[in-house]
C-alpha cells in the first residue's frame, strides 16, 4: 500500500470519527422524530465507512490512527457552545451543515495531496464525499 492511500484512509477514518462523535453528541439535542431517525442513519453510515477504511489499513499492516481525544473534546465544546442558547432544529441543521462542509474540505484537500492513491482508498473517499453531499441536501430540509 503506497503512502498516499494511506494517508487518505486515515483522513477517512478521522474524519468518519468526528462525525459520529458529534452526531452522537448532537442527538441528545434533537427534538424533532424525522430528523433524529435521519442522523442515525446517517451515524450507522459513517460507522461503515470508518469500518471499511480501518481495515483497508489493517489489511495492508498498517494501524489505523488511535482516537484522538482532543479532536472529541473539541467537537463536544463546540457543540455545546453553539446550542448553549439555541437548540431549535433549524440550528442544529445548519451546524451539521457545517461539520460536513468542513469535511468535504478536508477530504478534497487529502486527495489533492495524495493523488497516487489507489482505486480503492480513492473510491471510499468519493463515497463518502457523496454520503455528505447527500446529508447537505437532507439537512437542508429542516432550515
Amino acid at each position: 500500500m503506497k503512502k498516499d492511500d494511506i494517508e487518505l484512509l486515515r483522513e477517512i477514518q478521522k474524519n468518519t470519527e468526528k462525525r459520529m462523535y458529534a452526531l452522537d453528541v448532537m442527538g441528545n439535542k434533537v427534538y424533532d422524530d424525522s430528523m433524529a431517525l435521519m442522523l442515525a442513519r446517517e451515524s450507522f453510515k459513517y460507522g461503515e465507512i470508518h469500518d471499511r477504511a480501518k481495515a483497508q489499513l489493517l489489511a495492508a499492516n498498517q494501524r489505523p490512527d488511535p482516537e484522538n481525544k482532543v479532536d472529541r473534546l473539541v467537537v463536544s465544546a463546540q457543540i455545546q457552545g453553539n446550542t448553549i442558547l439555541n437548540t431549535s432544529t433549524s440550528h442544529l441543521a445548519e451546524l451539521m451543515i457545517r461539520g460536513s462542509n468542513r469535511g468535504l474540505s478536508s477530504l478534497w484537500k487529502t486527495m489533492n495531496h495524495n493523488m497516487q492513491a489507489g482505486e480503492k482508498s480513492v473510491e471510499l473517499a468519493k463515497e463518502l464525499m457523496d454520503f455528505e453531499e447527500n446529508s447537505i441536501n437532507e439537512l437542508k430540509k429542516y432550515l
